[in-house]
């Protein structure tokens, strides 16, 4: 067990502008599956999220790679995951904050798009869901699956 307690790097402008950057990439997508999934403008940003997954896992790869760079460099080694204390430190550098931030945009978004696309096959939405999954993600998701249990038990 680690007995340093984790030191936090504040974020310099050029990190924060791109935790807003990010931030700001998946919004349009997710506010119009929420406020209008029906309509063409819709359509075409869930489209343009599978373009936009890659973009952001680039990212990710990016920010992982050079959290990994920088660990070493400063003799932390590899992301000890056997050990919560060691977790919690690596993801208090703002790279290795911008990773995992950019891993949640795009799991979440692919989490969102999948529910979407559901709901629309069968001739729902899933508003309530989505802005959930959005802002809370696995509370959405089981929103979302215990709306699609109780659909099941009723019809069947």
């Amino acid at each position: 067990m680690s007995t340093e307690a984790p030191t936090w790097k504040p974020m310099s402008d050029t990190e924060r502008t791109a935790f807003s950057v990010l931030s700001a990439t998946t919004a349009p997508v997710w506010l119009a599956m929420i406020v209008a999934p029906r309509s063409r403008l819709t359509a075409a940003l869930v489209r343009w999220s599978t373009p936009l997954s890659f973009g952001l896992g680039a990212a990710y790869v990016g920010f992982l790679g050079a959290s990994a760079v920088r660990g070493a460099s400063e003799g932390e080694g590899l992301p000890r995951f056997d050990d919560p204390d060691a977790l919690r430190a690596g993801l208090s550098t703002p790279t290795a904050f911008l990773a995992g931030w950019t891993h949640y945009l795009v799991f979440d978004l692919l989490v969102g798009r999948t529910i979407h696309e559901y709901a629309l096959s069968r001739g729902r939405t899933a508003r309530i869901s989505l802005l959930l999954t959005w802002w809370a993600g696995p509370a959405g998701v089981t929103l979302h699956l215990l709306d699609r249990l109780r659909r099941r038990e009723r019809s069947g």
